[in-house]
């Protein structure tokens, strides 16, 4: 029986920690698969100022049984004093994509 499929969402400030967040999800089989998207434009206010920077978004594809794993690893390993962790958890995945994804 397949496990849930998770999709996980970050940002970060540069691309090494970018990188090394995925490929340490991946290496340590955490995720299944992380894409990196560069050049997200990110808009909010911090401590009172508002913010306009440009960030990488990493999209973490894993298993719903690692789920506290990630996000234990994002708060250790993350360089943002308020790391962004949102998971959504997808209505409908492909069986063959699901069931690579969950192994």
């Amino acid at each position: 029986m397949s496990d849930q499929l998770c999709i996980g969402l970050t940002t970060c400030d540069n691309q090494d920690v970018a990188d090394r967040i995925a490929i340490e999800l991946v290496e340590r089989g955490l995720a299944a698969c992380v894409k990196i998207d560069p050049n997200v434009r990110s808009v909010y206010k911090w401590q009172g100022e508002l913010q306009d920077h440009s960030e990488i978004r990493l999209m973490v594809k894993f298993s719903l049984r690692n789920s506290e794993a990630i996000e234990a690893f994002i708060k250790a390993n993350h360089p943002y004093e308020i790391p962004e962790w949102i998971v959504i958890h997808p209505d409908h995945v492909c069986k063959k994509y699901l069931d690579w994804a969950t192994a």
